[in-house]
């Protein structure tokens, strides 16, 4: 007489290698979080309050600037497989920088024309952390190429467009050194790692700076304290 229950099929054994990116969800946030709170403290008006003579200063926003610039390549995402990890060049960053710099200038326009809180600065990336990966920076200048057909700045001519073209042009024609070998992406993760750790301990303490300037009992300091990520009702802890 027949087993009226079957003995089930073993669930065949998946032995498929599975890589992971070199940064977590967690180290991904982080630097995301850094990239916002540099931006809102290299705001000149808000970094002559901050700033002091030991430890925020011109020279740690140089640096943290480079050091944010430099991981821009690795946040695209968990999807990136260690062994497809990547080192910048220097063509790459000094593309990059220009590519970045004549955003900066067309976005200062942008801000003069436009009131705050419109909808139109967001088509300008204002607001927006578009340096974050490739793909964001290169959507960011697509969307203001677009833009600017349609809108006139102050200043701001063809020739400005044309320049923005050829800078977008230049920087997607830039390459990144690929690293081969299980021994160079272990390195490599170990590294990175490393330094978005050495990013937390200087957002925090851009962050400690701007709780002690704007203090939380005084509520003209409440718009500040929100961009800086700052609890409202008390001192951020240490």
């Amino acid at each position: 007489m027949a087993d009226p229950t079957p003995t089930p099929t073993p669930a065949p054994d998946d032995k498929t290698p599975r890589h992971h990116g070199l940064l977590d969800k967690h180290q991904l946030a982080e630097i995301s979080r850094t990239n916002i709170i540099y931006a809102v403290a290299g705001d000149p008006a808000v970094f002559a309050t901050i700033q002091d003579d030991q430890i925020i200063t011109p020279d740690f926003m140089t640096q943290l600037g480079k050091d944010l610039d430099s991981m821009s390549q690795y946040t695209g995402g968990a999807s990136e497989a260690a062994l497809d990890s990547q080192l910048d060049t220097g063509g790459e960053a000094a593309a990059k920088k220009t590519l970045l710099d004549k955003i900066h200038y067309l976005q200062s326009k942008a801000k003069m024309k436009h009131p705050a809180h419109s909808a139109a600065l967001a088509e300008y990336g204002i607001g927006a952390n578009i340096d974050l990966s490739r793909p964001t920076l290169e959507t960011a200048v697509g969307n203001i190429l677009n833009k600017l057909k349609t809108d006139t700045l102050p200043k701001i001519t063809a020739q400005h467009s044309a320049g923005l073209q050829a800078a977008l042009d230049a920087y997607k024609k830039t390459k990144v050194a690929q690293v081969g070998g299980k021994g160079d992406a272990k390195d490599t993760h170990t590294q990175l790692a490393q330094r978005v750790v050495s990013l937390a301990v200087r957002r925090r303490q851009l962050q400690h700076a701007a709780d002690g300037e704007y203090p939380f009992n005084d509520p003209a300091s409440a718009g500040m304290r929100k961009k800086f990520d700052l609890p409202p009702d008390r001192p951020l802890n240490p």
